[in-house]
């Protein structure tokens, strides 16, 4: 080995063990952050349910007694609902309801006398016109009618018997307010005012005007309540899920007021009759929140 080279090595060594400290100096170390809780999308309306439904009550809700000859009636045995639910487990559930109870109305048509002033105007071939004015008494269509009508509020509560292939039986009943009104009129009359003009044979024309003593929709002798009365229900029915949200529903409603009162006719005329109760068929819709 050359001089030169022995005395490079030696300055070659110590300047490397000299830089090592500042080289390790120099060196970061690698940074770690630590990752945040994992995101949980909360679930709103966990539990809440929107439901709606029609139904069918097959029995008379309003017992007629007698209607007399020449009496048309029209029952509407229809019902509605809307409302919502809360599922407090897989077993238990309550809903709060709002509906349209059944209705009926019965009328019977008849010709009535209105009073009236009748003012009659004859004008002549040249011009000249002469007025008469007077009472009369002209037919005009009458009837005696009456009609029943209701709403229901009622909080329910419903025992699902378990979930078999999708279907779930259950069996429940509610309590609550129904808002019943009652309408009768007899004598109710429909009055017309009436103006006819016709040639005469003198060369000119008649005119009559009718004037109504009463307006065009005089009710005659009318008797009306609405009131609350307390109002419950018992039922079973079937229900069927089809979708992660939604649900099918058939069931048997007993629905009764025992304090509403309502009218009816018979031979004599319109009654008040206490207890409004029927059976009924529902179908309906149940869509879950989640």
């Amino acid at each position: 080995m050359s001089l030169q080279s022995r005395i490079l090595l030696p300055l070659a060594a110590a300047l490397l063990w000299h830089s090592a400290p500042a080289m390790a100096a120099d060196y970061e170390p690698p940074v770690y952050v630590e990752s945040g809780p994992e995101y949980v999308p909360v679930e709103v309306g966990s539990g809440w349910y929107l439901r709606g439904d029609v139904g069918f009550a097959f029995n008379k809700p309003f017992k007629n007694f007698e209607t007399p000859v020449g009496f048309t009636s029209n029952q509407t045995p229809v019902l509605a609902n809307i409302g919502m639910g809360y599922h407090f487990n897989d077993y238990l559930r309550g809903e709060l309801n709002f509906g349209i109870l059944p209705s009926n109305s019965f009328a019977n048509e008849y010709v009535s006398s209105c009073d009236g002033t009748l003012t009659v105007s004859n004008t002549d071939g040249s011009g000249n016109t002469t007025v008469h004015s007077g009472r009369q008494t002209r037919d005009c269509p009458g009837s005696d009618n009456a009609k029943n009508k209701g709403y229901s509020g009622t909080a329910n509560a419903y025992f699902d018997l378990g979930t078999f292939a999708g279907f779930t039986p259950y069996v429940g009943g509610g309590l609550g307010v129904a808002y019943v009104s009652r309408r009768v009129a007899e004598g109710d009359r429909h009055c017309r005012n009436q103006t006819t003009s016709v040639p005469n044979g003198a060369g000119g024309s008649t005119t009559s005007v009718f004037e109504c003593d009463d307006s065009d929709a005089y009710k005659g002798k009318v008797d009306s309540e609405r009131r609350y009365n307390l109002a419950y229900s018992l039922g079973a029915g079937l229900s069927y899920r089809f979708s992660p949200n939604g649900s099918v529903d058939v069931g048997y409603e007993y629905f009764s007021v025992p304090n509403a009162q309502f009218v009816s006719y018979d031979s004599t005329g319109p009654r008040l009759s206490k207890g409004l109760d029927f059976h009924q068929v529902k179908v309906g819709l149940r869509y879950d929140l989640w």
